[in-house]
């Protein structure tokens, strides 16, 4: 059994991988803690004092907190995580991978060079933040686009703009919103999955050849009904935290 933890910038998550009553491996559930509640390190400490598992992988991007979630997995377990940076094994070219490298995107490409080996791929994360990373067949890390994210541009918009008001972000209904809710939905929705569709054109033409499109992040659910993708998975970057925990430990 391993436990998988992914600190981002919004949620901690924590997430077991093992066998099921029936045998089949896969991810066994998540637990959530916000990343900047006052009390996330304790709220922690709570969610994963009744797993069991024998490894454990850290990913993170919120570098105040990697330590004391470390901590709270060896004090409540006795194992000591993999973390994930560009020193470990990952199956990707080490020399390509730059040192500022989000571990959140390491472990995108690595879950994505693992399913798709002989091809060119390309991840769309829809977190807090929109990124794009690209592996090559070779396993070499070619580029990374980063911007806000969906949630991050919504929120942008309600508190910069005095007279629209905070609203679900349902899929639109079509892209000539007639009312102010409609217009809000189809300008967020069809403007992130034409990002999406621009920088994947924009990375074909860089490289002359077609790439695999992976979706992944909490948001993606919403674009992939307006766009194409070969692959959607919101557990993708925990898959790549589990194949480095796999590959380390």
């Amino acid at each position: 059994m391993i436990l998988a933890v992914d600190i981002g910038n919004t949620n901690i998550v924590a997430a077991l991988y093992g066998e099921d009553s029936n045998g089949v491996c896969g991810w066994l559930g998540q637990r959530r803690v916000k990343t900047k509640s006052p009390t996330a390190v304790v709220e922690f400490r709570h969610v994963i004092a009744d797993l069991s598992y024998d490894r454990a992988v850290v990913s993170s991007v919120v570098p105040l907190l990697t330590n004391n979630i470390v901590y709270e997995v060896r004090q409540a377990s006795g194992i000591d995580p993999v973390i994930v940076d560009n020193t470990v094994k990952t199956g990707l070219a080490n020399d390509t991978i730059p040192d500022e490298l989000g571990a959140d995107i390491i472990c995108n490409l690595v879950a994505a060079h693992h399913i798709y080996p002989n091809d060119y791929v390309t991840v769309a994360d829809f977190g807090t933040a929109f990124t794009t990373e690209t592996i090559s067949p070779e396993g070499r890390v070619l580029g990374v686009t980063i911007g806000p994210g969906i949630m991050t541009s919504v929120k942008a918009l309600f508190e910069n703009t005095a007279q629209l008001p905070e609203i679900r972000l349902d899929l639109p209904k079509s892209v000539l919103g007639l009312n102010t809710i409609d217009a809000i939905r189809a300008g967020v929705l069809y403007g992130f999955t034409g990002q999406i569709t621009a920088i994947v054109g924009e990375i074909e033409k860089e490289l002359g050849t077609k790439v695999k499109v992976i979706a992944t992040g909490g948001f993606s659910r919403y674009v992939t009904d307006f766009v194409h993708v070969d692959r959607a998975d919101i557990d993708h970057t925990l898959e790549g935290a589990r194949l480095i925990c796999e590959m380390n430990s």
